[in-house]
């Protein structure tokens, strides 16, 4: 069984009935109480480590799904390669900005 399964299950022992993939949880009758309650479980029961404000912002069974799948994908073992730190501090500044960052 995949996660996703897991948790449209989980979701419909809540309500007593199936769900839609793309229901949003309020309009099918859960409440705030009912997500946190619900993240515990599925926390629980797939050994995974999701912010429980991703019950809100992942308001469906579809879009809790992809991120509970994702919560258990393996973990790159090997580190990213750190590169030197050289140059001028233009040159550094430039490279932060490359790479995503903002100099501080």
């Amino acid at each position: 069984m995949s996660a996703a399964d897991t948790v449209a299950e989980m979701i419909e022992a809540r309500l007593g009935r199936t769900v839609d993939p793309d229901e949003n949880f309020f309009e099918a009758g859960l409440n705030s109480m009912a997500l946190v309650e619900l993240h515990a479980d599925i926390t629980g029961v797939l050994g995974i480590d999701i912010p429980v404000t991703s019950m809100f912002t992942r308001p469906n069974v579809r879009a809790l799904s992809r991120l509970v799948e994702g919560a258990q994908e393996p973990v790159r073992s090997e580190p990213a390669r750190l590169r030197p730190v050289g140059g001028s501090r233009r040159d550094v500044r430039a490279r932060i900005r490359r790479d995503g960052g903002a100099p501080r």
